[in-house]
């Protein structure tokens, strides 16, 4: 039993009529479309594009209920600053997501991790 904003009653207040751990990500958000090209989207770095090689930029994507990227952060830095934010960039205009979902099957928000790692072209 309890009271609240709206008045009395009994129950868990989870909503969906249950105690369930409701908007809770039970599936991982999927990357479905969108990609970042090593070598023609960042612009060259002091010391050519090999000084870039050997390094990476990780980022943690926030994903919309749905799938569009809402926010974008770095938390593994690359040795240029530069290049993270452009990483971020790119993400954010070109990435497109099938969301998670919730145990219900109900699209929730989610965090993705992304990694781009600069390689010598083969």
């Amino acid at each position: 039993e309890g009271t609240g904003a709206a008045g009395q009653g009994e129950g868990t207040g989870s909503g969906n009529s249950g105690s369930g751990r409701g908007g809770v990500a039970v599936t991982k958000a999927v990357k479905i479309a969108g990609s970042i090209s090593s070598a023609q989207d960042y612009p060259v770095p002091e010391g050519g594009r090999q000084a870039r090689f050997g390094t990476s930029v990780s980022v943690a994507i926030l994903v919309g209920k749905d799938g569009l990227p809402k926010r974008c952060r770095v938390f593994r830095k690359s040795p240029f600053p530069e290049t993270d934010r452009i990483t971020c960039d790119l993400a954010m205009a070109r990435f497109r997501f099938k969301p998670a979902t919730d145990s219900n099957g109900n699209p929730v928000e989610s965090e993705f991790g992304w990694k781009q790692e600069f390689r010598q072209a083969r």
